[in-house]
């Protein structure tokens, strides 16, 4: 038999505002992450291949979320308002907790993350509204809790 795998009923999104969960993010859809790493490629002379090194630019991911209560609008409001600078010292952090099956936990914080387009798509009479939600970050704070 196959070791279990991680599964997305296994992962919790949270989204913290200044230290407080905005509990209104309850429906997470789905949720990609990303790395954001570049290659760099430089040949030279008197070489017979290039030398290659990489960047890290950051992390980001984006969500899409399902709409549970009209309170969801109080984060576009208030990634809106400090995007005015209204607000400027407000910080958004997302983090990501993934329970494996063996016990062991591994927690991402995406730390003071900026946040992008936020489209909201209504496929159909019968589909779920679906919000968006893109961020990216300069910093990912990351624990694991391994069993002993």
């Amino acid at each position: 038999m196959a070791d279990p795998r991680l599964k997305g009923q296994e992962v919790s999104v949270r989204i913290i505002n200044n230290g407080t969960v905005v509990t209104e993010i309850d429906s997470v859809a789905n949720l990609n992450e990303a790395t954001m790493l570049e290659i760099k490629e430089a040949g030279y002379l008197g070489e017979t291949t290039n030398r290659f090194d990489e960047v890290l630019n950051g992390f980001g991911g984006d969500l899409e979320i399902n709409i549970t209560r009209a309170n969801w609008i109080a984060l576009e409001l208030a990634v809106i308002a400090r995007a005015r600078r209204e607000t400027p010292d407000v910080k958004f952090n997302v983090v990501v907790t993934d329970f494996l099956p063996n016990g062991e936990t591994v927690i991402k914080t995406y730390l003071d993350v900026a946040w992008g387009e936020m489209p909201k798509s209504v496929p159909g009479r019968g589909d779920y509204v679906k919000p968006k939600l893109a961020f990216k970050c300069s910093e990912r704070a990351v624990a694991v809790n391994a069993l002993p």
